[in-house]
């Protein structure tokens, strides 16, 4: 049996920014407009990297606060973290501040945690844009130094090795 090693990805954001969508495109390449809340799923998969396999657990969150027990056993658990706002509402961008917060109270480890920040809904700034780009950067930049971001996900994530997305 070859070595292993499992990480818990968690999905953070508020209602309707497009958390199901993005995990959906990319495990498989697939993409709805019907909206349908989640309360929580669990996505698994496995990448094998030669020299060990990666098994991944994907955890898509509910985007609103009804379940505050349920968010904070998802944020104690969580290896990595992908905070998701949609670049067509400032609300949302608000949530994952929030989203921060929490877990920066709830983990003492949160800056060596790897977190990625994501603007999602890109396609439709043509016609309605509330989050600037440089009021992200900026709060990125004045919260962890070490944070991530990014606003064209399904772009970064195309450019992964194939092996990491297929």
């Amino acid at each position: 049996m070859s070595d292993y090693e499992r990480i818990r990805l968690v999905i953070l954001g508020g209602a309707g920014v497009g958390k199901s969508c993005i995990i959906k495109r990319f495990l498989m390449n697939t993409y709805t407009d019907k909206y349908r809340s989640t309360i929580e799923d669990l996505y698994n998969r496995e990448y094998d990297l030669g020299h060990m396999t990666l098994k991944v657990d994907i955890l898509d969150t509910a985007g609103d606060m009804q379940f505050p027990a349920m968010r904070r056993l998802c944020i104690a658990t969580a290896h990595a973290f992908l905070l998701v706002y949609a670049v067509t509402s400032a609300p949302s961008f608000d949530c994952i501040k929030q989203c921060f917060e929490e877990i920066r109270e709830q983990r003492g480890d949160y800056q060596d945690i790897p977190i990625v920040v994501a603007g999602n809904k890109l396609d439709l700034t043509s016609t309605h844009r509330e989050v600037r780009i440089e009021d992200v950067s900026e709060w990125v930049y004045c919260e962890l130094p070490k944070l991530r971001f990014v606003e064209n996900l399904m772009i970064s994530w195309a450019l992964l090795p194939r092996s990491w997305s297929d």
